[in-house]
């Protein structure tokens, strides 16, 4: 252990002395001297490389506020599937919007859940149906939601009545309103 620490040691001063003395001189003779430039890099030509469809948007910081129709949840083959319809009323877009769901047995024990994560940001007063598929456990009596995005919780409120999913135009055209893929249960 002693001679391993006397090799560092003396390593360490041969590293030293090494990088003191290429410090040498300010300016030798015949070595050539390289100016430093701040990058040119111009932001307006990558901006207009962006496709026109994107943009970008501030999002909530802090709780949010949606209200949804109550959920709807059945059999189908060995899943349960659960279906939301969700509007976004927060004053501002919610990024990163995130439902999980939990189901129960009768002793209150956590069986199975699933989660759904929307892929962009929900717009102020836009309305969207969100499917939760989870595999079906015959001892499952009950479940919980919970809500949440990027920037904190979500204050979730029932609502009776609702509009109908917000449609999307691309292009002059009507894009039909699926769902987004869920992400592993």
């Amino acid at each position: 252990m002693r001679r391993l620490n006397v090799a560092a040691l003396i390593g360490f001063f041969a590293v030293g002395a090494a990088a003191v003395g290429c410090g040498g001189a300010a300016e030798e003779e015949g070595a050539p001297v390289v100016e430093m430039r701040p990058p040119t890099t111009q932001i307006r030509p990558l901006l207009d490389q962006v496709e026109n469809d994107s943009r970008l948007v501030a999002v909530l910081r802090g709780p949010g506020q949606i209200g949804y129709l109550v959920p709807r949840s059945t059999r189908q083959g060995g899943d349960i599937v659960t279906t939301f319809t969700i509007k976004n009323v927060s004053t501002a877009p919610l990024a990163g919007f995130k439902v999980n769901e939990f189901w129960y047995d009768d002793n209150g024990d956590t069986l199975t859940g699933g989660q759904y994560r929307f892929k962009r940001p929900l717009f102020e007063n836009e309305v969207v149906q969100v499917t939760l598929r989870v595999p079906r456990n015959p001892s499952a009596t009950r479940s919980n939601y919970e809500f949440s995005h990027l920037g904190g919780v979500i204050e979730a409120t029932e609502f009776d009545e609702m509009e109908e999913p917000t449609a999307i135009v691309v292009d002059g055209e009507l894009v039909e309103v699926e769902p987004e893929a869920e992400e592993g249960a």
